[in-house]
């Protein structure tokens, strides 16, 4: 019986190959790189939960507090309010339209906190600054053109007293071109995407305001609360003058 015989472990081993070491840039990356992206991406989801949230009120901070003239919109109304209040139609040919970030009247609702400027235009700049004028649809006016006026305001600040609207409250519009008054019909919660809310359709004037629901709310919600006013009383905007 043949005998096999194990190799020969005495045989002299070559060494293992040594692993070549990381350049200093690697090193660098791993202990300096890495935590530097990992917090930079950790700031911006933060940032993008709570710009929703903290948006209007640091909008509204730096217009409080800025001492650039140039941030300030033209004022229509400051000084002018007066001058045709007791008017009963205004010619359109004299009329001073109000353009984009123009602050153009002052809106109060009795037995409410509210009171603000009211501004034409609804982007974040004017919605920082007070109550906004839906602007971007030949439906929709500013008071007196007998169409549909839709104002917004942020539910935790300006339109937070929409909370305390009953029906029959009444609504004063004071502009540069005279002073309106509305009587509240009706409120409403809805879903901000549905259109049926308002209607540029109409050639009555009617007034509609709005705001995010809850009123507790913070950031952006799907839910709407509407309240809903017919003209009492102001001057007739005449554009065949």
């Amino acid at each position: 019986m043949p005998v096999y015989h194990r190799p020969d472990d005495s045989r002299p081993t070559r060494p293992a190959p040594s692993r070549p070491k990381a350049p200093l840039w690697r090193k660098l990356l791993s202990f300096v790189g890495v935590p530097v992206l990992f917090f930079a991406i950790t700031a911006g989801v933060i940032y993008l939960a709570a710009a929703p949230t903290v948006g209007p009120y640091v909008g509204l901070a730096k217009y409080l507090f800025s001492k650039e003239e140039t941030s300030q919109p033209t004022n229509l109304y400051e000084g002018l309010a007066n001058s045709i209040e007791n008017a009963t139609s205004v010619p359109f040919s004299q009329l001073v339209y109000p353009s984009k970030g123009d602050q153009y009247g002052q809106i109060t609702i009795e037995g409410t906190s509210v009171d603000a400027p009211l501004y034409y235009g609804d982007s974040t700049r004017e919605l920082n600054r007070g109550v906004a004028t839906y602007a971007d649809s030949v439906g929709a006016g500013i008071p007196g053109e007998s169409r549909t006026v839709l104002l917004a305001g942020h539910n935790n600040t300006f339109f937070n007293g929409l909370q305390d609207v009953q029906e029959g409250s009444l609504i004063h519009i004071d502009t540069h071109y005279g002073s309106y008054m509305y009587r509240v019909t009706e409120m409403k919660v809805a879903d901000y995407q549905d259109a049926t809310t308002y209607d540029f359709t109409r050639t009555d004037e009617n007034l509609i305001l709005y705001t995010c629901y809850p009123f507790d709310a913070l950031g952006f919600t799907p839910q709407r609360y509407f309240v809903y006013a017919e003209y009492v009383s102001g001057p007739m905007i005449d554009k065949s003058k």
